[in-house]
């Protein structure tokens, strides 16, 4: 017998790993600028990302950790729709 996924589990767990993700890089870079755009730039394989950076506010901060987790949300749930179907 197939074992079915959780599509709301599933939808909910990335989400909510998405977002505490998110907000322990939002302390980073506030805390560590230099220091987090050296690893960013280390995790893409040496491409120097300092010129893409912008000035973050807070609400600019809070939008996109809301897009990323709704993003991860939606991307959760159809993982485990298409898990299912494919069972």
């Amino acid at each position: 017998m197939a074992q079915t996924l959780n599509v709301n589990k599933v939808a909910n767990s990335l989400a909510i790993t998405t977002a505490i993700i998110y907000i322990v890089c939002i302390v980073a870079v506030g805390l560590a600028p230099g220091i987090t755009t050296m690893i960013g730039s280390y995790m893409l394989h040496g491409i120097d990302i300092s010129k893409l950076i912008v000035a973050r506010s807070i609400s600019f901060s809070l939008a996109s950790l809301i897009l990323g987790t709704i993003a991860s949300w939606l991307v959760g749930a159809l993982f485990a729709t298409i898990y299912n179907k494919l069972n």
